[in-house]
């Protein structure tokens, strides 16, 4: 039996400050994990979106992130944002560029609960991290994947 999602959640921004969002839906991750999609958040990556100019083409690909938090090539951990997010990445075609185009999209983990916090571009091609000395953690790889796709 499915539950409804609630109307709405109280999410703890970066500065620590809470903040009651509205629930838009909610995707099933990889490992079965609710990721809430608030339109708090949504209305976050549309403006950072338009602000990046090169990158705006990603607006009309909104109706994505679901597929990529549901069936994702791979997650990692961010090493730098101190264990609280995780990073979804897969590789999409996208009609209007004639390419396929790495996306990732950045779920973060406070209070039991998982929300989406952005969705942009990831223009190397390789997860965030990769030329560190100690690589980031994956949390997932899809088992047709191969790690030095990502720079690995």
């Amino acid at each position: 039996m499915s539950q409804e999602p609630p109307a709405s959640i109280t999410i703890v921004d970066n500065a620590g400050r809470e903040r009651r969002q509205r629930v838009e839906y909610t995707v099933v991750d990889v490992h079965s994990e609710t990721v809430y999609v608030t339109s708090g958040g949504l209305q976050y990556i549309r403006d950072s979106l338009w602000a990046k100019g090169r990158q705006r083409f990603l607006l009309t690909e909104l109706d994505r992130i679901p597929d990529v938090i549901s069936r994702p090539d791979i997650v990692i951990w961010d090493s730098s944002a101190s264990d609280d997010t995780l990073i979804y990445y897969k590789q999409l075609y996208i009609q209007s560029e004639h390419r396929r185009w790495l996306v990732a999209a950045v779920v973060k983990l406070r209070q039991g609960l998982k929300f989406l916090y952005n969705f942009h571009l990831q223009e190397s091609g390789k997860v965030k991290g990769y030329h560190l000395d100690i690589p980031p953690e994956i949390w997932y790889l899809d088992p047709q994947q191969r790690k030095r796709t990502f720079g690995l």
